[in-house]
């Protein structure tokens, strides 16, 4: 491996390797990832922008069901550096032209994405779901990213709540010593940090973005392994109220999202 593909610094997990783990370990996180996708699909409904950045676009395509519905996107770029991923979204870019798939981390994507939009930031929404929690560097990260942000922009990041109800019911059962407590997945896949809400919110003001709200979805009061054992007595509609459950209680649900805006 050179230099050059060796992930970002504060990355403990180069991103074939951590795609490699992820998709080992899927049991629950199927239902993570169906919570997380219907959130950004209804916050990509609501702003309804002309071009959408991804950082990250992992194995469930929102890109796919985004561009199948009625919207006026016009470009969606997706950066993912995990080799299986990416070769995925190509797939999908050769049937859907308004897909761009750029394989690199967005740290280094600069001339990449500057050949999409030689006059400079595009992006109407810049879309930073799951990502963040996985580097030791989140500023960075997230620079890199809004670098493409138009003026007025809408940023969206998600992570994994620290204040979720399993988290907290492991800390009153004495399991772990504080709900930020990296957990044995966390550490399975490299991630060096979980955020509660405030956290996340002083992150992305820290960078001169305004908040626009803050969101929660999936209540999950158990680990992952406890919940895949559940599914098949819960089936979708129990899965469906579980998502809608978290909804109702952010603080407390299993990933938190952050909406956040550029100054015009």
């Amino acid at each position: 491996m050179t230099d050059a593909t060796l992930p970002p610094t504060g990355k403990p997990l180069d991103a074939d390797e951590y795609a490699a783990r992820h998709d080992a370990e899927l049991d629950f996180e199927t239902v993570c990832l169906q919570a997380r996708q219907q959130h950004n699909l209804a916050q990509v409904q609501a702003l309804q922008p002309a071009v959408v950045l991804e950082v990250g676009c992992g194995p469930e395509l929102l890109s796919l069901q985004a561009l199948a519905r009625p919207h006026r996107i016009s470009r969606w770029a997706a950066v993912e550096p995990a080799q299986r991923w990416a070769e995925a979204a190509r797939e999908v870019s050769l049937r859907e032209p308004r897909l761009a798939v750029v394989h690199d981390y967005i740290e280094r994507a600069d001339a990449a994405l500057a050949a999409l939009w030689p006059q400079g930031p595009a992006a109407d929404l810049v879309i930073v779901s799951g990502v963040i929690h996985e580097t030791a560097e989140p500023e960075v990260l997230l620079r890199a990213s809004l670098k493409w942000l138009k003026p007025g922009g809408h940023l969206l990041v998600s992570v994994p709540n620290a204040l979720s109800f399993h988290r907290l019911l492991a800390v009153q059962m004495g399991l772990m010593d504080a709900p930020e407590v990296l957990s044995e997945r966390n550490r399975l896949l490299g991630q060096p940090r979980v955020y509660r809400p405030q956290d996340l919110r002083e992150t992305v003001t820290a960078l001169g973005l305004t908040e626009v709200a803050l969101d929660g979805y999936l209540f999950k009061p158990f680990t992952h392994a406890q919940m895949a054992l559940l599914l098949p007595s819960l089936g979708e509609r129990g899965v469906q109220g579980l998502i809608e459950l978290g909804r109702q209680f952010p603080q407390q649900a299993a990933e938190i999202a952050l909406l956040a805006q550029r100054p015009a």
